[in-house]
């Protein structure tokens, strides 16, 4: 490297220099050194600034990112609880559906019992069928607002349908009452009739005369029951009728059971139909053992017939 030979042209013609010079490598040297010396200076007074941008902007970068995740998740999170109230609401409005479904379908199957209604065509337990000829998709997509207004309708029409139940209910109750409280159970457990209600001949005067009630006999002390629901307005001794027990059924009805032998309830009790209320006897204007039975309607005598045998 000393044989190299450096030539520089000036105004004054062209000067050479040699590397073999000592005084001129010196030189060389410590411009180099000096070069290299205020480049490593300039690198490391630039690197804190150079690195210090680099991780701000790094630091911003992740922190965006984290943002954006975070947000992500309480978007998530807020979703997922919309789904869980919307499943929540769901199952509660369901669930109250079965119970409008459970109550009208113990309804309806007392309906059919009270009204003799066959069973069959009136089956709420069943499946009802369903079904069509071309099947054509509309595309619309089933969202949660979609369901709750199916499930509110559906409601809405258990409801009216619930409504409909108890007023046939009601009624059916009122009928079922009306019919307890008219005179309908044949009045002796058993027996036979023995004389009508109307114009026959006195037993005791063999003449004409209007008989008021019915005559049924049978076995001695056989049970006399109540002919319907009511309460006892009279039970003892009455003139002619022997020890009678009267009945007061409420709707205008009233019923008499005559010549007891015995008398087995008191004033004020209240009576079903069927109920045993006295034994049959001969007591008052009578032939034999026998039970003279009247129904009146309104305060007047009528044919029990109608009402007992119908």
């Amino acid at each position: 490297m000393q044989n190299l030979t450096i030539l520089k042209q000036d105004h004054s013609g062209v000067k050479q220099y040699s590397l073999a010079d000592r005084s001129l490598r010196i030189k060389l040297y410590g411009l180099t050194f000096f070069a290299l010396t205020i480049v490593f200076a300039l690198g490391l007074a630039a690197a804190p600034l150079l690195l210090g941008m680099t991780s701000d902007s790094d630091k911003n970068t992740i922190q965006q990112l984290q943002a954006r995740v975070e947000a992500g998740q309480a978007e998530l999170n807020k979703l997922k609880k919309g789904v869980q109230n919307d499943i929540n609401a769901m199952t509660l409005q369901i669930g109250q559906l079965m119970a409008q479904s459970t109550r009208l379908n113990a309804l309806g199957s007392r309906l059919t019992e009270a009204s003799d209604m066959n069973p069959d065509d009136f089956d709420l337990n069943a499946t009802p069928g369903l079904g069509g000829a071309d099947l054509e998709l509309t595309g619309e997509i089933n969202t949660p607002e979609t369901v709750y207004s199916s499930l509110f309708s559906l409601e809405q029409s258990f409801n009216q349908q619930q409504e409909q139940f108890d007023v046939l209910s009601r009624l059916l109750n009122e009928q079922s009452i009306t019919d307890n409280v008219t005179p309908h159970m044949m009045p002796l457990e058993s027996g036979w009739i023995s004389s009508y209600y109307g114009k026959r001949i006195d037993p005791f005067t063999g003449q004409q005369a209007n008989h008021s009630g019915m005559d049924y006999s049978g076995a001695y002390k056989s049970k006399i029951r109540a002919a319907a629901d009511g309460v006892v307005v009279w039970a003892g001794p009455r003139g002619s009728y022997g020890r009678m027990v009267e009945i007061d059924h409420g709707n205008g009805f009233m019923t008499r059971y005559a010549h007891a032998q015995e008398v087995k309830v008191e004033l004020g009790q209240r009576v079903t139909a069927g109920d045993h209320i006295a034994t049959m006897g001969k007591t008052g204007r009578a032939t034999s053992e026998h039970l003279h039975f009247e129904v009146l309607k309104n305060g007047h005598k009528v044919n029990p017939l109608p009402f007992i045998h119908s």
